[in-house]
């Protein structure tokens, strides 16, 4: 095979067989296949595509059209009934919770017996134990039989363990759901520094949103009129075709019997119920980066009369408070903030420096100083979001980065209705104090 390809799977086709009952399965070794006690069922059949090196590859289809059977080829874990596949490179997968795991050892324990799965050594993996243990997050449960963790403590585990055995190609599956926020923004993060470096990915999502922004192609597998198809294209063609696919029969309803009050009415933002928001705390102890010349120590929402607050909504005015402290004399300090989704796109980035820029602050070491921002926060649909804040020196794009927290705010949206969109977060005002504290 040739050197720049990662997987290449030709004709490929896997078929069980069902047996109506428990005893047909003895009866079918004692008659040792003169007669059929079973029927066969083709999870999948005909399949074919080559992945090269460095590629970002989504595998989407319907719930029941082979993809899980597909991966568990891919990594091994099941044998072809017809067809052939060639792997070239170390495969690491997250397929299922609890995958690979031995549920009455410990999650150390585990950690050694999966890597060893991978082919790490066992001294390999004791010098990697404590990035792994870090990764992961569970603190002392890691010493705990993994049979009394919750889905959540799964997943970090066993994606602590693929992102640290030197993998040169990732199986991600849905299990990567279940994790909570700011888990999935590390995730993610990794999964971005993985195709940077020349990394190979396979990820599996019934989110179209996430597979065109992750991949550059993908690959749908149906079944149409009794026929097994493998489609295969640009993320963008393949995931409208997935859509379409899966709405025909609501489209098809809603041409036979249009909806009025819908066709005569008109799509009116104001109308549309706002989105709820509950900020959780700050935390100043995730994953951030930074040359360290000042730290951000508090960030918080309030009303426009100063309050705390964790509950508001799209509709009203709130402001992000975000105080920082010196540690040296700086030029044109900026904070900013970014809204991003679950899968780490960012919708929303707002800095001071778009509107301070002709005030030429700057702040004495040892200062403490504050940035508000005055806005109304977008309308978006039900689910999780988080805030990255950051601290820089300097204006536009010729700046010092001091301090970036990652996820430094969760965001719950509280939305029943879905929105076509988002509006941008809008500021009203941007205000920069400062003091010196001894």
């Amino acid at each position: 095979m040739c050197s720049d390809i990662a997987i290449q799977v030709q004709g490929l086709g896997k078929c069980f067989n069902v047996y109506e009952k428990p005893t047909h399965r003895l009866m079918q070794m004692l008659w040792r296949g003169r007669r059929r006690y079973y029927r066969e069922f083709w999870a999948l059949r005909d399949v074919g595509f080559t992945i090269h090196r460095g590629e970002t590859v989504g595998i989407i289809g319907r719930n029941g059209a082979g993809k899980s059977t597909l991966l568990q080829m891919i990594c091994g874990t099941l044998t072809p009934t017809e067809g052939a596949i060639t792997v070239n490179g170390r495969v690491a997968a997250l397929l299922e919770l609890g995958a690979g795991f031995n549920p009455e050892f410990s999650g150390r324990e585990n950690v050694y017996l999966a890597a060893s799965l991978y082919g790490v050594e066992k001294e390999e993996v004791t010098r990697r134990f404590a990035d792994i243990a870090a990764f992961a997050d569970i603190g002392d449960f890691i010493n705990q039989p993994v049979k009394t963790y919750s889905s959540g403590m799964y997943v970090r585990l066993a994606f602590a363990v693929i992102a640290h055995v030197d993998a040169d190609i990732l199986i991600i599956d849905e299990a990567l759901s279940v994790g909570d926020a700011y888990f999935q923004q590390k995730c993610m993060r990794f999964l971005a520094g993985f195709q940077r470096g020349g990394g190979t990915l396979l990820f599996v999502s019934h989110d179209m949103g996430a597979v065109n922004a992750l991949c550059a192609s993908a690959v749908l597998l149906r079944r149409q009129d009794g026929q097994y198809q493998c489609d295969i294209g640009s993320a963008r063609e393949i995931s409208a075709i997935y859509l379409r696919d899966l709405y025909a029969d609501r489209q098809e309803a809603a041409v036979a019997k249009p909806n009025a009050a819908l066709s005569q009415g008109t799509y009116d933002a104001d109308t549309v119920e706002a989105t709820h928001f509950h900020a959780g705390a700050f935390r100043p102890d995730v994953d951030s980066f930074g040359a360290g010349g000042a730290h951000i120590e508090s960030a918080v929402f309030t009303d426009v009369d100063g309050n705390t607050v964790s509950e508001f909504s799209s509709q009203d005015d709130v402001r992000l408070v975000v105080t920082a402290r010196a540690g040296k004399a700086l030029d044109y300090p900026a904070i900013g903030f970014m809204l991003k989704d679950r899968k780490g796109q960012y919708l929303v980035a707002e800095s001071s420096d778009s509107y301070l820029r002709d005030e030429a602050i700057a702040v004495e070491q040892g200062s403490v100083f504050t940035v508000t921002f005055q806005m109304r926060l977008p309308r978006l649909i039900r689910g999780e979001y988080s805030l990255d804040i950051a601290l820089a020196e300097g204006p536009g794009d010729d700046h010092v980065q001091h301090h970036w927290l990652h996820d430094a705010i969760v965001l719950t949206a509280l939305n029943p209705q879905l929105v076509h969109g988002i509006s941008g977060a809008q500021p009203l005002a941007v205000s920069f104090r400062t003091s010196h504290r001894s």
